[in-house]
């Protein structure tokens, strides 16, 4: 969390930064992996804040890259993960 007065606050206008951490088991593949996370109530999403590995990810469906918001939650398509291995995605709230 980083509220406006340079803390760590949870108050109105604060930004709560998500971390998701998808870690898959075993040695076989796993095809379509898929990872969404509703924004939580009372915060608004910060737009084009979602992240995949660092990388930035647009919010917009379908438009080449893996990563979407709807209005009501994030989502992002992870493909083929192979066995063992760990994908992070991160987005962005602030606190109304």
């Amino acid at each position: 969390i980083i509220d406006p007065f340079g803390g760590a606050e949870p108050v109105p206008g604060a930004v709560i930064v998500y971390q998701l951490v998808a870690t898959t088991v075993g040695a076989s593949d796993l095809a379509n992996l898929a990872i969404s996370d509703d924004v939580p109530a009372d915060t608004t999403y910060k737009p084009e804040s979602i992240t995949l590995e660092g990388a930035p990810l647009s919010d917009a469906a379908n438009d080449g890259d893996a990563g979407s918001f709807d209005g009501g939650s994030i989502a992002v398509a992870l493909g083929t993960v192979p066995g063992g291995q760990t994908r992070t995605i991160t987005f962005q709230v602030t606190i109304d």
